[in-house]
């Protein structure tokens, strides 16, 4: 799932054009070498306005100590940036922490950072990550 500001690679489908992934996607990462003769440079077209309307598809993974009320600070962020999350599936391990998935649309890389940054922010965060396919 790329968005603005990520480093990008085009891959030429049998059949279904070209699809494009981040360079750092595992399926990107794992491909075959006879598959890597099929990769092409992309490169993101310039918006005619500095934010751009357009928004795409952000995947994190959020760990934290579970508390009560965690939920209702994450979501305090996503509400305050005007971010609809998509998706989320919470799970708790028997240690108590916390895996949070979440998906949910951006308008650029700097967007998601800002979010990342704001949510780190949050006490018993311990990590967040980008999925990367």
């Amino acid at each position: 799932s790329p968005i603005p500001g990520d480093e990008i690679v085009g891959f030429v489908t049998r059949g279904r054009g070209i699809t494009v992934h981040r360079t750092d996607c595992v399926n990107v990462m794992h491909m075959s070498d006879e598959d890597r003769g099929r990769l092409i440079e992309a490169e993101w077209q310039v918006p005619d306005d500095e934010k751009g309307s357009e928004t795409y598809a952000a995947e994190i993974n959020v760990y934290a100590e579970n508390r009560t009320g965690l939920l209702v600070d994450i979501s305090r962020i996503f509400t305050e940036r005007k971010i609809d999350i998509g998706q989320m599936n919470v799970r708790t391990n028997k240690q108590g922490t916390a895996t949070l998935e979440m998906s949910f649309n951006v308008h650029s890389r700097e967007e998601l950072g800002g979010l990342i940054k704001e949510i780190k922010k949050i006490r018993s965060i311990m990590d967040i990550e980008r999925k990367t396919g």
